[in-house]
């Protein structure tokens, strides 16, 4: 009958709060860089200064559409596990052995 499909909804659970984590860790490193240049442009004038502000700025919207995506990562993983674990659910009672 050819391969069964399976799906292990431990390691899913692992892997979305492995997504979750980046989540976090990539948000803080955001926060803490805008801190940082924010800083560093107080006492920063000239051109140069304004350069690095117009590329930080562009940085900070590509590194918000990483976030973004990220999120939609996590987002796909919990909605697969909890599609997966409502089929498990369904067939179960199906063959009267609810969970």
């Amino acid at each position: 009958m050819g391969d069964a499909y399976q799906v292990d909804l431990e390691h899913l659970d692992t892997v979305t709060a492995r997504i979750a984590g980046l989540q976090g860790f990539v948000q803080d490193t955001l926060a803490g860089l805008d801190v940082r240049i924010a800083a560093a442009h107080q006492n920063w004038t000239g051109e140069a200064a304004t350069r690095h502000a117009e590329a930080h700025r562009e940085w900070m919207a590509a590194a918000s559409e990483v976030h973004e995506g990220i999120e939609a990562m996590r987002a796909a993983a919990t909605a697969a596990h909890t599609a997966y674990s409502d089929v498990l659910a369904t067939n179960l009672g199906i063959l009267g052995r609810g969970r």
